[in-house]
């Protein structure tokens, strides 16, 4: 793990825990916590890669091993839960750098995604472990894109982090632009902490600095971002600690 976030008080064992969404369904979640009382706690939404190959696919593949970011955020002292989303895992999803699916498939996927956030924020809410008026919400690529649209669509997370956001043209009205609307920020009323890597995919760039950013500046709103991370989007598969002392300050100054 050398690079990685690692430092910080001793975690808990991580655990797989099943989350009820509406309806019936479940999904389960690598879930960790911290000692102290009650902690705050984040959300943890991971991309379309896990969605796709499935967390065990995923990790053979050596792409996104989502208890690597629970465990640095537990090591920050915050409780934490990564949802494993496998709505249309083999029906919408990247290949080779093209999209595959329709446009319904990828409006499907987002709405799932919120609704997989706003259970995972009701599981955190009736644990012992956690401040449930100190929930964060933090994202990577596509669950950048469902972190998004989980806070404008429900008002009452502290903080909103993310990582390098997915543009999701082909998800329409759930894209990365249409989020980006001054209309739709409109209704974000906490900081949001922004990070975006210096080789990173152009729509990506050019959607968070020619939208993204600047209607969130207009608007008022608190902004911590940077754009520069040393490293394309597969960068942000790991917490690295170049990323995570930034969000570690974040955190501790409007979660804490």
């Amino acid at each position: 793990m050398s690079g990685w976030w690692i430092s910080g008080p001793a975690w808990a064992d991580i655990q797989w825990v099943q989350l009820p969404l509406k309806g019936g369904e479940t999904v389960r979640g690598a879930f960790g916590t911290v000692a102290g009382g009650k902690q705050p706690a984040v959300i943890f939404n991971h991309g379309t890669g896990v969605r796709h190959l499935g967390h065990d696919g995923a990790v053979a593949k050596d792409n996104m091993d989502v208890r690597d970011y629970v465990k640095a955020l537990n090591g920050m002292g915050y409780n934490a839960i990564a949802p494993i989303r496998d709505h249309l895992g083999d029906t919408a999803y990247v290949a080779r750098g093209s999209t595959v699916g329709s446009t319904d498939d990828w409006v499907s996927v987002v709405e799932y995604g919120v609704r997989v956030s706003t259970a995972a924020r009701e599981f955190l809410s009736a644990r012992a472990e956690v401040d449930p008026s100190r929930i964060a919400i933090m994202g990577f690529s596509e669950g950048g894109n469902v972190t998004l649209w989980s806070a404008i669509r429900q008002r009452n997370y502290r903080v909103v982090v993310l990582l390098s956001p997915a543009s999701l043209r082909d998800a329409g009205e759930y894209s990365l632009r249409q989020a980006a609307r001054r209309g739709n920020l409109s209704a974000i009323d906490v900081p949001v902490f922004l990070a975006v890597g210096e080789d990173d995919k152009r729509p990506i760039r050019k959607i968070t600095q020619r939208r993204l950013i600047p209607n969130l500046q207009a608007l008022g709103k608190t902004l911590v971002q940077r754009n520069d991370y040393p490293g394309g989007h597969d960068w942000f598969y790991r917490p690295r600690d170049a990323l995570m002392k930034d969000v570690r300050r974040f955190l501790a100054e409007h979660l804490k």
